[in-house]
């Protein structure tokens, strides 16, 4: 809801009604599949929305359609939510007023991706300013790390790096445990032989993506050190 406002306060009128669209088709199909739960308040909801039934209890139940499931779109937009959700981490843990915009520079190899994103990321992790690059070179910036990007925040002012040395060595400590759980796991021929193919699959998904997130966590250490 909160990103669809960038839509809804666009002075693009076409995009606008699109927003407004997706937004009325999805929250009535969640108020359709509500109904046997909240019969009374989802009615009510459903009559006031531009719908072609008379009658929620009567309206076809949501069946599921797979030309609108999208895939790669839903990979692209977890890594944006991903780095929005370490630098707000960020924020609350080293007291930074909501009111404060930050200048962010988001490094990764993923440029189109956040380049894409960066919208979402200045609305959301309350920046002033989104930039995207495969590499930058900022002394004593306090560093937000997810597996496919690292946010450098400018707040040399505000952080000890010491403590920020600290914090990541922490963060590193619990990457590894998560990590050294996982590769048990994965090295167990019980494990393997009895989980169904997709548990192992996300189970090594994980471990990807930790084995990249503790990567980006000691080359942030490096620069700090």
């Amino acid at each position: 809801m909160e990103l669809a406002k960038l839509r809804l306060n666009s002075d693009d009128e076409k995009r606008k009604q699109s927003c407004k669209q997706v937004l009325v088709y999805t929250f009535t199909r969640i108020l359709q599949m509500l109904h046997p739960f909240m019969p009374f308040i989802t009615e009510a909801i459903y009559e006031a929305l531009p719908t072609s039934c008379e009658s929620i209890m009567i309206s076809r139940w949501p069946e599921f359609d797979s030309s609108l499931c999208f895939e790669e779109d839903t990979e692209r937009f977890g890594k944006i939510m991903d780095i929005i959700k370490a630098v707000r981490a960020i924020r609350a843990e080293k007291n930074v007023q909501p009111s404060k915009l930050l200048d962010l520079s988001i490094e990764t190899q993923e440029t189109e991706v956040f380049s894409a994103g960066s919208e979402f990321i200045k609305r959301l992790a309350k920046a002033a300013t989104v930039t995207v690059g495969t590499g930058f070179d900022i002394p004593d910036a306090v560093q937000a790390v997810t597996d496919s990007a690292r946010a450098l925040i400018p707040l040399s002012e505000l952080v000890d790096r010491e403590k920020e040395l600290a914090r990541l060595e922490k963060e590193l400590k619990a990457v590894e445990k998560d990590m050294a759980g996982l590769e048990g796991r994965l090295s167990n021929p019980q494990f393997l032989s009895k989980a169904p193919e997709n548990v192992v699959a996300g189970e090594r998904d994980k471990l990807e993506k930790l084995t990249a997130k503790k990567a980006m966590i000691l080359d942030s250490i490096g620069k700090l050190g």
